[in-house]
């Protein structure tokens, strides 16, 4: 099995990634350091052209490197993967009902909800997957010659797509089995949402879902700071790297993603301000 973290630089808990696969015997490769960064469809295309050199049959698991710690070893991950019988296996995320709307309006354009699962991990989250190198080559090339994945496209935006509408290929891990999509219980603080887990033997036990998952993800960029000290880790690696600058990246690129839905809110709150003010006014 191949572990593939994409990259352009050190930041956010990059150094805790590392450690985290030292102490489990993984080698990850890393795509895409010290190169600008574009976008998500050319993190894509790279994985893909990557995947294309291995043999077909070759396992490769692919997470971002700086939000991710590793809990077990490679052995487990690809027996699990094995197990589920899927061609490609994405993270789940469970949501609330306002992050339900807000993922939808940016990544769900197919206008049907996404689909129960037993414990509410319904959405998608394309920061981790595990697939094989044969059929992710041959995914991703449909990505580029049904639905024109560009350098600088949403490779989530198309796997929720391909999720909704056709889930005898894309499948999602709603038992977290494998992954483990942590938010963050509040904005502002960014405090993990805990929730469903707790700490048990040097890893996490997902009581939701009676399950330890192998890697945990934290895909809205809550702190993992006291996450890492309870699981052993010290010193500077729990430390996160320009981490308020790197949030602040992010939370710029969502905005910009929902910037026609937020301009239709901000266009409704003025006219209910300014018909307020009318109606004082004539009073």
């Amino acid at each position: 099995m191949k572990v593939i973290a994409y990259g352009t630089n050190r930041q956010a808990y990059f150094d805790l990634f590392i450690e985290s696969c030292r102490h489990h015997g993984i080698e990850p490769v890393l795509l895409g350091w010290g190169e600008p960064w574009i976008g998500f469809g050319k993190k894509t295309g790279d994985i893909r052209d990557y995947a294309a050199s291995l043999p077909e049959s070759e396992i490769i698991l692919s997470v971002d490197p700086f939000d991710v710690i590793f809990l077990c070893g490679p052995d487990e991950i690809e027996e699990k993967f094995r197990n589920s019988g899927s061609k490609i296996l994405l993270g789940a995320m469970k949501l609330g009902k306002v992050m339900q709307r807000v993922y939808d309006t940016e990544f769900n354009k197919s206008g049907k909800s996404a689909p129960e699962t037993p414990h509410g991990y319904n959405y998608l989250n394309s920061g981790t997957y595990i697939t094989t190198a044969g059929f992710f080559v041959k995914l991703i090339d449909r990505f580029i010659s049904e639905y024109g994945m560009t350098p600088v496209s949403m490779d989530q935006e198309i796997f929720t797509s391909l999720y909704i509408n056709g889930r005898d290929e894309i499948e999602i891990d709603w038992k977290c089995e494998i992954f483990h999509n942590l938010l963050f219980s509040n904005p502002l603080t960014r405090k993990p949402d805990m929730a469903d887990i707790r700490f048990a033997g040097g890893r996490i036990f997902n009581y939701s879902t009676g399950t330890s998952p192998c890697l945990l993800h934290a895909s809205g960029n809550a702190l993992m700071d006291g996450i890492a000290v309870s699981l052993g880790y010290g010193g500077d690696v729990i430390n996160p790297v320009e981490n308020n600058l790197n949030f602040f990246k992010k939370a710029v690129f969502h905005i910009l993603q929902l910037r026609k839905e937020i301009a239709v809110v901000i266009i409704i709150f003025s006219v209910l301000l300014a018909g307020t003010f009318f109606l004082f006014e004539h009073l």
